[in-house]
């Protein structure tokens, strides 16, 4: 009984992989090789306004606690004293951008946007001109030997 047993497991897998070998064969079945996550994410520091994104970000949980509606302006103005409303002048935001009007900052949105809870938190793109006005500001130059660190000591201060 046993030998039995072991014949028709051994015939079932056996048709099996002839199976999964005919569906590949025919194009049916596609397997692809996944590249490791890790070279993804190290693609992504590519931008220094990602990088700097990430570290502004990191630094406003480790202070602030987890956001449900992403970023604003006033958080990272709360937790980087050295920034300023002005840096934010052109900033993208979820939908819109922000304006520094009358000494105060206000998200100017499209006419006709659909406006939600986020609609305010700042963009990929954002922290990205959020690096450019700062680093412009505080005259370090990013294309040749200024560096973000440099501009996170002097927005820390």
């Amino acid at each position: 009984m046993r030998k039995i047993i072991d014949i028709v497991l051994t015939v079932n897998l056996l048709a099996l992989a002839l199976y999964v070998g005919y569906l590949w064969w025919v194009g049916h079945l596609v397997i692809e090789y996944v590249e490791d996550p890790t070279v993804a994410q190290d693609a992504a520091f590519e931008s220094p306004g990602v990088v700097f994104g990430i570290v502004l970000k990191e630094a406003v949980v480790a202070e602030l606690g987890q956001p449900t509606e992403g970023f604003t302006p006033t958080m990272l103005l709360e937790v980087f004293p050295g920034l300023a409303l002005t840096d934010f002048e052109g900033v993208e935001a979820s939908v819109g951008q922000y304006e520094v009007v009358n000494g105060g900052l206000e998200l100017v949105t499209p006419r006709g946007a659909l406006l939600h809870s986020a609609a305010g938190a700042v963009s990929r793109r954002g922290f990205e001109t959020l690096l450019r006005t700062v680093s412009a500001r505080l005259q370090i130059d990013l294309a040749h030997s200024g560096t973000i660190t440099q501009v996170m000591g002097a927005i820390s201060q």
